[in-house]
């Protein structure tokens, strides 16, 4: 029999549909109110804010009820200094801001002169954002050096509550959602699979300033994460040269051994047993470093990092089932670049970044699956193509941002970007596989070359991925304002495009076969069978490509109300259209009024004394 599948002329477009739609959130702020000894505010005042790292100054002055607001910080550590005519100048030296978090740090001036400096420690700033009602795990620099840790931001996205991991749930669960629904960006670029959700491009911590993970009250501002948001920024150069270098081995001279593994007896399908397998040479070795600092002191600066690993194990087979000694060796080679300019002039900001991250890898190592130490069913033969079987990946993700600050209390923002992903299995001949799907052992009527038991197979079987690969571009473009009408509000609103297009090609070669010894093909009653039974045809595959645009639109507002009561008021749409499997037509259509998405939070202040909240 020969049951030939026909080739998708399409790919899964569908997928585009839950494709995230994430701002590019980079900037955390301070706030704050000036008084004088006596409680009354002071307008007029001037607040420095000093970048512990870049050296960068920032200047706000207060307004007429004598608070300050500037809310276009990089997270990092600030010294805040607080001055005005007549009064002693106040330094309160170090203030963590957080990756989207507003911090209060108010400050009550001494009648005094500039020359003096009374610095305040300790209660200088609160920590807790009381206007905010988002629910998020800030990791700073400094903080994830201390950490146990792997090599993966991702894996940070553990150290919040509600994060669980799973493989059959698609990796990270936020709240109960699946691996599919969450964001993961690296400076603001989503790097999502578009077929399953998942991370596709890694960050090394070394050029990471901070790592965030959102998991509940998420703005108006990110689209299509109904899992949690897990945010990436990456360091930036200053006007002091900082470097560092590093080396991280991983491997079995460290590790402990295997674990057992339970195996099926293939006799009779029902008694199982452990087999404890040797422990196989794995070797990982990383070396790499970090730099930056200026170009041009004060206006042009630079932070570069280079960090290959290269791994290499050797597995030690018993093929055939026991019979056939042997060595399979995979080695592999992952690459971390990374490149960060940035320009300051005045009032406006701008920076641009790449990251580049490929991956190679030869040698494919098969499980072990017989019932003795170290054993495999398939023959050395059959798993020679294995000792050159590979993969090449390589993403190149690339951002520019420009930031104006228009005013004392408002700022603009425009940033594109472009991520590119693409993987291509190697060293794969093109030969059809043949799989026993029953066993022909004792048949007579079966040559006894082609005698062997379930699972017997030619060549491993393979669908060789000539090319997957994913773009996504966007632009986006954010307007932030804090002024009062009824109360105080910061009002935030923007627009953004995305265009998302994959390309694939995939494909058994030759299709692939599944033979069934001395059974018959039952199929709408039996069909009988050949002289030796029936076989099947499968000749499966992807080829084609498919995109998608979308538009957004959202508007977000914190407004206090009195000085305890912040209500979060949001609302997001979107414009989306969603390819078919089939070339010029459309499978649905979402204008701006089908896709609206509000937010509703409120944050109160239950002591007002910037203590505690209460928050939903």
């Amino acid at each position: 029999m020969n049951i030939a599948c026909r080739w998708l002329t399409g790919l899964a477009a569908v997928l585009l549909l839950a494709a995230p739609v994430v701002a590019q959130e980079r900037f955390g702020g301070l706030t704050g109110t000036v008084t004088d000894s006596s409680g009354a505010v002071l307008p007029g005042t001037t607040v420095n804010i000093t970048s512990k790292t870049s050296d960068a100054v920032r200047s706000v002055v207060t307004g007429t009820d004598g608070v300050y607001l500037i809310n276009d910080l990089e997270p990092g550590r600030y010294a805040v200094t607080i001055e005005l005519a007549g009064f002693a100048r106040t330094l309160v030296d170090d203030v963590s801001v957080g990756l989207g978090k507003t911090l209060r740090v108010d400050a009550q001036l001494k009648v005094g002169d500039l020359s003096e400096v009374v610095q305040v420690t300790g209660a200088g700033s609160r920590d807790i954002d009381l206007r905010s009602t988002l629910v998020a795990h800030n990791l700073p620099a400094e903080e994830i050096d201390r950490l146990p840790k792997g090599r993966s931001f991702q894996s940070l996205a553990l150290t919040a509550p509600s994060v669980n991991a799973g493989e059959i749930e698609g990796g990270f669960q936020v709240n109960g959602a699946s691996g599919a629904e969450n964001a993961f960006t690296v400076d603001g670029i989503v790097t999502n699979s578009l077929v399953d959700g998942r991370s596709r491009q890694n960050t090394v911590f070394e050029y990471l300033q901070e790592v965030q993970v959102k998991t509940a009250g998420i703005a108006a501002e990110y689209g299509g994460a109904l899992g949690g948001v897990i945010s990436a920024v990456t360091k930036s150069g200053g006007n002091t040269f900082r470097g560092e270098g590093h080396y991280y081995y991983e491997g079995t001279t460290l590790g402990a051994g295997p674990v057992k593994r339970l195996v099926l007896d293939p006799s009779d399908d029902v008694t199982v047993s452990y087999v404890q397998d040797d422990k196989q040479p794995d070797h990982r070795n990383e070396i790499g470093g970090s730099i930056g600092g200026p170009i041009l002191r004060d206006k042009l600066f630079f932070f570069g990092s280079y960090s290959p690993r290269f791994a290499t194990r050797t597995n030690s087979y018993q093929f055939s089932n026991g019979t056939e000694p042997g060595d399979i060796e995979r080695t592999q080679t992952f690459t971390q670049a990374f490149g960060k300019l940035t320009y300051r002039m005045g009032r406006m900001t701008a920076s641009g970044s790449a990251l580049y991250t490929p991956t190679t890898s030869e040698g494919t190592l098969a499980a072990f699956n017989g019932t003795a130490a170290n054993v495999i069913t398939s023959s050395r033969a059959a798993n020679a193509v294995n000792l050159d079987r590979g993969f090449e990946a390589k993403q190149i993700s690339t951002t520019g941002n420009v930031d104006v600050t228009l005013g004392t209390s408002s700022f603009m923002s425009v940033r594109g970007g472009y991520f590119y992903d693409d993987y291509k299995d190697t060293g794969i001949p093109q030969t059809t596989n043949y799989l026993y799907q029953t066993s022909s052992v004792g048949l007579g009527f079966v040559p006894a070359g082609l005698q062997g038991a379930i699972g017997t197979q030619n060549t491993p079987r393979a669908l060789i991925v000539a090319n997957d690969t994913t773009t996504r571009g966007f632009m986006n473009a954010d307007y932030n304002a804090a002024f009062r009408a009824g109360g105080y509000h910061t009002l935030k609103g923007g627009f953004g495009y995305q265009h998302t297009v994959n390309d694939a090609s995939q494909a058994y070669p030759g299709g692939y076969v599944n033979i069934y010894w001395d059974r018959d093909f039952v199929f709408q009653g039996n069909q009988g069978r050949g002289a030796y039974g029936y076989y099947e045809v499968n000749n499966r595959g992807v080829q084609g490509e498919a995109g998608a645009d979308i538009l957004s639109l959202y508007i977000q507002d914190q407004w206090t109300v009195g000085n305890r009561l912040t209500l979060n008021l949001g609302l997001r749409t979107e414009n989306e259209t969603v390819p078919s499997f089939r070339d010029g037509v459309d499978a649905m259509k979402f204008g701006f009024g089908d896709k609206l998405a509000p937010r509703l939070g409120a944050s109160y202040d239950v002591m007002g004394d910037g203590k505690l909240k209460l928050y939903g």
